[in-house]
């Protein structure tokens, strides 16, 4: 055999092998394996051989149970061959260590971010069995460096104590230490959250959290986010007036309304206006969103048409709403009409009549109940006064009108004079009066 033919030969045997070797490649059933591994500390000291070590996922998958050995643990999975699809690419794992066959969170390095490009994470734990502060808070939401977020932001932690204690949990603007809010009672293994509303748009903030138990407290490290852009829209146009508009017999004192809202939801200042000469009536300061404006108008004439507006402010846009009126009730000018019924011309004993009405004037013996017939049929009656002589002596401001007369200076047949004086609603008056005879 020549040499040429000898070296074609070879070519092709290792054309072939490279084939088969690229084949098994490709449809090997092997995919490369992860790892998260490290040593776990109890009470600073490296675990026995007893502890477990499990990684609970939040879409509710767990890993298997693995025991320590020599205080080294060791939790492996492999990429498309493995029981359950887990963990969810990022998906926030939550480690537990089971020691003496008690649960315990590592108070630091609690969570874990897995990703499908990392092959091995090396992870430390350290539990304390001894009690203590609580562990700092983790998993910020926003989430650190997190973008385009709203102005009116949900922040929140997990948080959790090593002897289970509720925890009060303050979040602070780290820029000034400013307090944000604080969350009370805080369950361990749970989540603590308040609203930071009022962001200015396109900002940068940073905030931290402080959980604290009955006796320790735990800083948390300092996050930040970026809140969105926002172009600001103008509040829309007040409606729904009061009073409605062409409404009649308004009273002279009443309050104007109107319900406000914005379409970013900010805080708004509200203004009524005089649509006869734009004159200002008065404001309505930082009403909600979704919220009613209002101002008293009083002192107004009676029997007249009046216009009026408002305009909401959300200190870059505002607002006019549309013109309305109303008319005020006509004044009531006439008397209310008052007559005295009771006594009439005759002879009273004790409040009784004996003799008819020939007896002039009247003649009263001992005590006696004065009685008033009053109306007004515009406004009504505000009150009735009863006067002897001149004398306030009573009033009544409910029908039926009286009063009573009871004993006098004992007098011989004394001459008396009885006033009544009827008010009305609109402070019109009348009145009626007579002569009697009095004794006792």
């Amino acid at each position: 055999m020549n040499k040429k033919n000898y070296y074609s030969k070879i070519a092709v045997i290792v054309i072939c092998i490279s084939f088969a070797f690229s084949f098994i490649a490709q449809t090997s059933p092997f995919e490369p394996f992860h790892s998260v591994y490290g040593f776990v500390y109890i009470n600073d000291v490296l675990a026995p051989s007893q502890t477990e070590v499990l990684i609970t996922f939040n879409d509710g998958e767990e890993s298997d149970i693995i025991d320590i050995n020599n205080g080294y643990y060791q939790i492996d999975w492999q990429s498309g061959n493995h029981e359950h699809e887990w963990p969810v690419p990022g998906g926030l794992g939550y480690f537990s260590v089971i020691y003496n066959g008690d649960s315990y969170i590592p108070i630091d390095n609690m969570t874990i971010k897995i990703f499908p490009e990392i092959i091995g994470y090396e992870v430390d734990l350290h539990i304390s069995t001894l009690g203590g502060p609580p562990y700092k808070p983790t998993n910020p939401q926003p989430e650190n460096n997190s973008e385009n977020i709203s102005i009116n932001p949900t922040l929140s932690v997990y948080v959790s104590d090593p002897d289970d204690d509720m925890m009060d949990v303050s979040f602070y603007d780290a820029t000034d230490d400013s307090l944000i809010e604080t969350d009370l009672n805080v369950p361990s293994g749970s989540t603590a959250s308040i609203v930071w509303s009022g962001l200015n748009p396109n900002t940068e903030y940073f905030w931290y959290t402080v959980a604290k138990d009955s006796i320790y407290e735990t800083k948390s490290e300092v996050w930040n986010f970026r809140t969105k852009m926002i172009v600001n829209q103008p509040p829309n146009k007040p409606t729904n007036p009061i009073p409605a508009d062409g409404t009649e017999d308004v009273d002279i004192d009443i309050t104007l309304s109107v319900d406000v809202t914005d379409p970013d939801g900010d805080t708004m200042d509200v203004s009524f206006f005089d649509a006869s000469d734009d004159s200002l009536i008065g404001i309505d300061l930082n009403v909600p969103s979704g919220g009613t404006a209002s101002v008293e108008w009083n002192d107004l004439i009676y029997n007249t048409t009046y216009s009026w507006y408002a305009i909401a402010d959300d200190t870059m846009y505002e607002t006019k709403s549309d013109t309305w009126s109303f008319k005020t009730i006509d004044i009531d000018d006439t008397p209310p009409i008052v007559s005295i019924t009771k006594p009439e011309k005759g002879l009273y004993i004790f409040n009784r009549k004996i003799l008819p009405r020939f007896i002039r004037p009247a003649l009263i013996i001992g005590s006696i109940t004065i009685e008033v017939n009053a109306k007004d049929a515009d406004s009504g009656i505000e009150k009735v006064e009863f006067y002897i002589c001149g004398e306030l002596k009573g009033n009544d401001t409910s029908a039926p009108y009286t009063f009573e007369w009871k004993r006098d200076r004992i007098r011989l047949f004394h001459i008396f004079i009885i006033k009544v004086v009827a008010y009305n609603n609109d402070g019109m008056s009348s009145f009626d009066r007579m002569l009697v005879r009095k004794f006792l």
